[in-house]
């Protein structure tokens, strides 16, 4: 079965204090929404990767993609108000029938396990959600 993935990028960087938003800060020389979308390619290649940001940050992206010679395919939407609005203008966009995910852009460190437990779960009984256990931090 085909598979698609929606990264949604919305955040602002306000509760990190910073002036950039948290999807573009660096992580090893490049903005962890890049480590988030080669995971999901890494994953399965054929993957259509749809991203989902902010109108006002979309000619950044594109900025960072022509900077950091970043080709990995991707089709890119704008968010709606809320977090719902923007999967659904993803959803929009997907040209076939697939197993979807919905991942938050921020999430780069999400194994190539969880991702296929994911899909197998999801294609088996229509729909799938991973959770992990907490660890606590001081």
């Amino acid at each position: 079965m085909n598979k698609a993935v929606i990264i949604v990028a919305g955040g602002s960087g306000s509760r990190m204090k910073s002036d950039l938003p948290k999807q573009f800060l660096k992580l090893s020389d490049k903005p962890i929404l890049m480590h988030t979308i080669e995971r999901f390619y890494n994953f399965h290649p054929s993957i259509q990767i749809i991203l989902v940001l902010p109108k006002d940050q979309i000619a950044f992206w594109k900025t960072l993609c022509h900077e950091q010679d970043f080709t990995i395919k991707h089709t890119i939407t704008f968010g709606g108000e809320s977090r719902f609005h923007s999967v659904k203008n993803g959803l929009a966009l997907l040209n076939k029938e697939c197993l979807i995910a919905i991942h938050d852009g921020v999430r780069p460190l999400v194994s190539n396990e969880t991702l296929k437990n994911c899909f197998h779960m999801a294609h088996e009984f229509h729909s799938a959600i991973p959770v992990t256990d907490a660890i606590e931090s001081i």
